[in-house]
């Protein structure tokens, strides 16, 4: 008779303990890094870029720099642009976004100056970016794509 009810308190608790660790992952809020925490790293991925003044969007791909650890290099696609992509190279430091846009590989054609959204989880990034010709101006938007991170 102890065997038993040694055995059933020993489920119950089994069962109790399971059941709470599973509510607890399950309810428990979702963390994201502070603008400030955010590194090179975390710009790895596919972005859809919005600029202002611009027809149509862009596609943006950011990969580990191979010379700088701290720091990105890419290529911006433009929807509709028969141009071969602009070279890109950056950083994120402290939740500011700094960005030189190349069209020929050799001389910076746009700059790209912004910060990244407080509640995107490093998933936004807001600014404007410049045309190093003109020096025009044009707020931009910066979302992080679906995909791995």
């Amino acid at each position: 008779m102890k065997l038993r009810i040694t055995t059933l308190l020993i489920a119950a608790c089994a069962i109790s303990t399971w059941a709470s660790g599973q509510n607890t992952s399950k309810n428990a809020p979702a963390t994201c890094l502070a603008p400030e925490a955010l590194s090179a790293v975390h710009l790895y991925g596919l972005w859809r870029a919005e600029i202002d003044g611009e027809p149509s969007g862009a596609s943006v791909r950011f990969q580990k720099d191979p010379e700088q650890d701290n720091s990105v290099v890419g290529s911006i696609n433009r929807d509709g642009a028969k141009a071969k992509p602009a070279l890109l190279a950056g950083d994120v430091q402290h939740g500011d976004f700094q960005l030189e846009e190349s069209d020929d590989g050799v001389r910076i054609s746009a700059t790209w100056s912004g910060q990244v959204v407080e509640t995107s989880c490093g998933k936004e990034i807001k600014g404007l970016w410049t045309n190093a010709l003109t020096d025009q101006t044009h707020p931009f938007v910066l979302r992080k794509q679906g995909g791995w991170e």
